[in-house]
């Protein structure tokens, strides 16, 4: 007997605590929760079908998006840092799931150098973790 809870309806990606897209009221809504210190959040954004259609088949630039995001998100929940807007996830989105590859690696280093934290780990870990589970 399973543990695992099926999927709430309308949840068209995504399981437990990751990223995941449900289809709201005819719109699709990227949430992704994000822990910061003792507290939890969870941050939602409109996407559209293009979108989804890239996270469900290419696994890497979902793990990118998913790891860039929420380093800005991270942040954005401490007082000295802004929050990010639907139009800078747009914009980030677009630049992960739609730019050439090289266009993503030098996005993944500028965020990295500007964070200072070795985001490929946390993309490569986020790649197993999606490859193996769709095995």
């Amino acid at each position: 007997m399973s543990n695992e809870k099926p999927p709430p309806p309308g949840r068209l990606l995504g399981t437990g605590w990751e990223p995941h897209i449900d289809e709201i009221d005819g719109r699709l809504v990227y949430s992704i929760p994000v822990a910061s210190g003792h507290m939890d959040y969870d941050f939602q954004f409109m996407i559209e079908p293009s979108d989804l259609a890239v996270l469900r088949e290419q696994p890497y630039r979902r793990a990118v998006l998913f790891v860039l995001l929420h380093q800005l998100l991270q942040n954005s929940t401490l007082p000295s840092f802004p929050t990010v807007s639907q139009a800078e996830f747009r914009s980030l989105a677009d630049a992960v799931l739609f730019e050439p590859n090289e266009s993503v690696e030098h996005l993944i280093k500028a965020t990295s150098a500007e964070h200072n934290v070795r985001l490929h780990s946390y993309i490569g870990d986020e790649v197993r973790r999606l490859t193996a589970s769709a095995g």
